[in-house]
């Protein structure tokens, strides 16, 4: 039996008096979800059975909450513009006699001449860079304490991802967000220490919550932050 691959599309849709862009991906699930990117375009989760119709309908629906989120997210593009956050400290972005990339404690130097697409490349490639680092060393920090449970340590994997922080998968891979680069470093630890205490409780459990509280015994402090950034960061 033939089985039917995702696909994208697209569509454009008048959101207050001006014209957005919204993707559309069908895959095998049962219900639509939709989402605002960070650059302000519409994406749309749906199953294979809908139609354009059917999307419309459903995007009509929420139009009220759309125009919203994305009032929200342009306006972070906004703030970001000329500016980069980097593990809790806010860079600013600076043209450079330099025809290299640096980044230094308080600015990006980029050379004069980079158009905003070439320096958010760059940034976006320093960033992956740094984050494996960072986040290695912090497995590496804590793995011999969870290497006490007989356990495998995960492969990292740095994905792009809209609505968390981190996952752990079955496969054996710790997902790590390259947002997280934003964020102070204590809670970056909160955010790995989470997912690799998934390791012995795949739920949030009791145990889990014990575990938690095992390793850092602040975690739910820093939760509470993590939790306010992520308003403004996810």
């Amino acid at each position: 039996m033939n089985q039917r691959k995702s696909y994208k599309r697209e569509m454009w849709l008048e959101v207050a008096g001006e014209s957005v862009r919204v993707l559309i991906s069908a895959s095998a699930r049962k219900t639509m979800r939709l989402q605002i990117t960070e650059e302000g375009e519409v994406d749309v989760r749906v199953p294979f059975h809908c139609n354009q119709g059917d999307v419309l309908a459903f995007v009509n629906a929420n139009h009220s909450w759309l125009k919203e989120r994305r009032d929200i997210a342009c306006e972070r593009l906004q703030q970001r513009e000329g500016k980069v956050m980097i593990l809790g400290k806010e860079r600013v972005i600076t043209p450079s006699a330099l025809e290299s990339f640096l980044v230094t404690d308080q600015l990006v130097w980029v050379p004069e001449g980079w158009d905003t697409a070439k320096v958010d490349k760059a940034v976006d490639r320093w960033l992956r860079a740094e984050g494996r680092l960072v986040f290695e060393q912090l497995i590496d920090q804590w793995w011999p304490f969870f290497s006490n449970f007989n356990v495998r340590r995960p492969t990292l994997r740095i994905k792009k991802m809209r609505t968390r922080w981190g996952s752990l998968s079955t496969r054996g891979y710790i997902n790590l967000n390259l947002a997280l680069m934003q964020l102070p470093l204590d809670l970056i630890e909160l955010v790995v220490v989470h997912e690799l205490c998934h390791l012995k409780h795949f739920d949030h459990g009791p145990g889990f919550r014990r575990l938690m509280t095992e390793c850092l015994p602040d975690w739910q402090q820093r939760d509470k932050q993590l939790n306010h950034l992520s308003q403004n960061v996810l």
